[in-house]
């Protein structure tokens, strides 16, 4: 399905439910309203047939009046009347019944024994009247729904000290009254209705897919050749900036990690170019003077070890980038670690000053044949390039919840520039820095990637120009 007509259907269905629902609610109210005036009339109409007996106004044109209980009372026009003021289409739906205690009850329903009616009903309420002419008489009006022949039916009982009048219509007129004059007003607001809905939703849809068509064409113009396009966010809604910002920054990530591939790929085949062509130089020098005593093994074993070297290095920070490095946790004594190889690094260099202050008790868990190789990287870099003189510190303490190994050493002065490429694969610096020291530019690099692995970090401290500070940290297992 397509997103447009995803949203063209939600959209009608919504104004459809919405619709729905505003006429049920109308009709309920409706219904409530019509039947609360109903009640009003029922009673001011009870009220009236008691107006009219105690001002003798019923004679006997609009009444036939004896003290027999069965008289009807068929006043043709009385009955039109309430016929008229109570919304009912005949006298068929209408009860009634006068009485007083003097003269006993007129009744005008068909042969119904109206009586029994009253006694069976359960007055849901009252209301108080006031009868015209100063008669302070009490006068109670009482209401109730009852059922007669499968038809509801609404009662009203209004009573004084001496009198009392029932009055009782077929809700169903006033119902199908109601039911006519809806489906008459739905007959012309549905269409009219559903057809705004169809328009409304139309220009929804087409308002949202707008925003989706401009970045679907902006994102038409990025290609593997050409990265570099970010789509705009001139003019477009929060939500579709948020989405563009996402996606710019998803694109600045592959393009650094494309720039950083093309790089990389680069770099490996310069390093690796250089130890091959010396290899198949001395092979072939032996080959051409076809005497082997020429073969300069020494140096040809030199040379594979720096291959070996930095295929291994190539294949942990493979590792490392897709998230695979192999790590085989323990829990292991950084304090002794660090000490150890310091020590080597004391034998290796009579020349290099320490100040070494190591807490006792670090303990994280982690590889231990990694962690060796970060450390060693670092304590490498420092033997390589400090300024053996001015001496190296170190120190190891607990830090909050982590392990705080910080190397800082003397160096030749190294610029901001080349500080933000120290941990660059390959990179190794200024040319005068490197020269005449061997290495390939990748120690810093794995040495980041490993702590990295082991859920710590390695960072270059902001330090003068010419002092380098590297700052591990490590989780510590307590």
């Amino acid at each position: 399905m397509y997103f447009r007509t995803r949203i063209f259907a939600i959209s009608i269905l919504t104004v459809t439910a919405v619709l729905a629902l505003v006429i049920s609610l109308s009709w309920s109210r409706i219904m409530t309203v019509e039947l609360t005036n109903l009640d009003s009339r029922l009673c001011m109409e009870a009220k009236r047939l008691i107006r009219k007996r105690t001002l003798h106004d019923v004679n006997n044109s609009t009444m036939n009046i004896d003290n027999s209980n069965d008289t009807p009372l068929s006043g043709g026009r009385l009955m039109t009347d309430l016929t008229d003021k109570l919304r009912i289409n005949s006298p068929s739906q209408l009860m009634l019944s006068v009485g007083s205690v003097e003269q006993g009850f007129l009744t005008a329903p068909d042969g119904v024994d109206v009586q029994d009616v009253i006694s069976r009903l359960n007055w849901l309420r009252a209301e108080s009247l006031t009868l015209p002419h100063n008669n302070k008489a009490d006068a109670v009006c009482q209401l109730a729904f009852f059922e007669h022949q499968q038809n509801r039916w609404r009662a009203s009982l209004f009573q004084t000290s001496n009198q009392q009048s029932f009055i009782a219509v077929d809700i169903a007129a006033t119902t199908n009254q109601l039911t006519n004059t809806l489906l008459t007003a739905l007959g012309v607001v549905i269409p009219f209705s559903l057809l705004l809905s169809i328009l409304g939703a139309w220009i929804i849809s087409t308002n949202t897919i707008k925003p989706i068509n401009r970045l679907h064409k902006a994102m038409d113009k990025v290609t593997q050749k050409d990265l570099s396009h970010r789509l705009p966010e001139h003019k477009e809604d929060k939500e579709f900036k948020m989405l563009i910002d996402a996606y710019n920054m998803m694109l600045d990530r592959l393009e650094d990690s494309f720039q950083q591939v093309s790089r990389f790929t680069a770099d490996a085949a310069h390093e690796l170019k250089t130890p091959l062509t010396v290899l198949r130089g001395k092979l072939e020098q032996a080959v051409l003077s076809e005497n082997p005593s020429l073969l300069d093994l020494n140096a040809i074993l030199d040379e594979v070890g720096h291959l070996s070297a930095i295929t291994r290095k190539l294949l942990l920070l493979s590792q490392a980038d897709s998230g695979s490095m192999a790590l085989h946790f323990e829990p292991i004594n950084i304090t002794e670690l660090v000490d150890e190889l310091i020590a080597d690094m004391t034998l290796l260099s009579d020349e290099l000053e320490l100040d070494c202050v190591i807490e006792k008790g670090l303990i994280t868990k982690g590889d231990i044949v990694l962690l060796k190789q970060l450390l060693n990287n670092l304590l490498v870099n420092v033997m390589r390039y400090s300024l053996h003189h001015k001496g190296v510190t170190i120190h190891a303490r607990q830090h909050e919840s982590a392990i705080e190994v910080v190397i800082s050493n003397f160096c030749l002065p190294i610029s901001h520039e080349v500080r933000v490429k120290l941990f660059d694969r390959f990179y190794r610096g200024e040319p005068a820095h490197t020269q005449g020291i061997s290495g390939s530019g990748l120690g810093l690099s794995l040495a980041r990637e490993i702590a990295r692995a082991h859920g710590g970090d390695l960072t270059l401290e902001p330090s003068d120009i010419e002092v380098v500070t590297m700052r591990l940290l490590l989780p510590i297992v307590k």
